[in-house]
């Protein structure tokens, strides 16, 4: 644990900045120490913030300190982001957001205890894990909209303007998959679209469980007003291979089955797996992190894409919207 008062890096200056900003926190008192270490691939977990637990002298970490990174900093709401985290908690999903030092784009929450753990897609597949999951997407849906409208498809046009003249390393059949999402898009916009309010990166390494079953929302930097089934969309294809395992899921969240509602599923899908590839590689392009696998993990989201755009029933969930 590092003592305040003693910055051997920009970074921490930039945290003793934020503690210093953060009233709640001791400052003569406190000391912190990195949290969690970035991982681009498999899991894209902790690469677009960096994170400290932080607290008393000589105690346990009382606090998360979360600093966001300026690589995807056009990509962020910190307002909506915090705004979401408060409600959230409130609801009773995620940890209290203790403070925020907007200059240092940083937030401070409670610390969830040592008995808390990051979930894994195995443990979410699980019937009961995906149905709580499901209620607490509702829940929050049924509440006051954030005032941040978002689709995925407006996401993929703002990253290709920031990627499109950098040295990314693009792949051949980009230009397909892109056209691919303008007909996606108009089949979605015709078909009509019910935003909501929505945490919007239900992956699982943006899930808590702790005892008892307890389960908790993190990261909040996606938040905003979604069409519920771009969330749920992107939840089945994280958990389940294959589409008969998905189909429930739909029927946890809707009450009933229509396949209508699943191919619009499954079409946000695709975009999901193009918007993420493209936002890792601009990760990978601007992260001064060296070692991390963006590429990887963005070569991986790009065979997912082509993969359900080839699919020979794509189309005709297309034309079913």
């Amino acid at each position: 644990m590092k003592t305040l008062g003693y910055p051997e890096t920009a970074m921490d200056a930039r945290i003793e900045r934020a503690i210093g900003n953060l009233p709640v926190v001791d400052a003569t008192r406190a000391v912190y120490a990195v949290s969690a270490f970035p991982v681009a691939s498999p899991s894209y977990h902790a690469v677009e913030s960096t994170s400290f637990d932080v607290g008393p002298r000589g105690q346990e970490a009382e606090f998360f300190l979360r600093l966001a990174n300026d690589e995807v900093v056009e990509l962020v709401d910190d307002e909506i982001a915090f705004a979401a985290a408060k409600r959230f908690h409130e609801l009773g999903f995620s940890p209290l957001p203790a403070g925020r030092a907007p200059a240092e784009r940083a937030v401070l929450f409670t610390r969830l205890g040592s008995a808390w753990r990051t979930a894994k897609i195995d443990d979410l597949m699980q019937q009961d894990a995906v149905a709580r999951l499901v209620v607490m997407q509702k829940t929050i849906a049924a509440g006051q909209t954030f005032g941040r409208p978002w689709s995925v498809f407006d996401g993929i046009d703002h990253l290709w303007s920031l990627i499109s003249n950098t040295s990314a390393v693009l792949p051949g059949d980009l230009g397909w998959m892109l056209a691919w999402m303008s007909s996606i898009r108009d089949a979605v916009s015709a078909a009509g679209v019910d935003l909501k309010p929505a945490h919007g990166d239900p992956h699982s390494s943006n899930v808590m469980l702790g005892p008892d079953g307890a389960m908790m929302l993190v990261d909040f930097d996606m938040a905003g007003d979604i069409d519920p089934y771009y969330q749920l969309g992107v939840q089945m294809n994280e958990l389940y291979q294959f589409e008969s395992q998905m189909k429930p899921l739909l029927e946890m969240h809707d009450g009933r089955f229509s396949e209508k509602a699943f191919s619009r599923c499954r079409l946000y899908a695709a975009a999901d797996d193009l918007y993420w590839a493209l936002r890792s590689l601009l990760q990978d392009v601007r992260s001064p992190i060296q070692g991390l696998e963006f590429l990887k993990y963005a070569s991986w989201r790009f065979l997912r894409c082509r993969m359900l755009l080839g699919h020979p029933g794509f189309e005709e969930r297309l034309r079913s919207l």
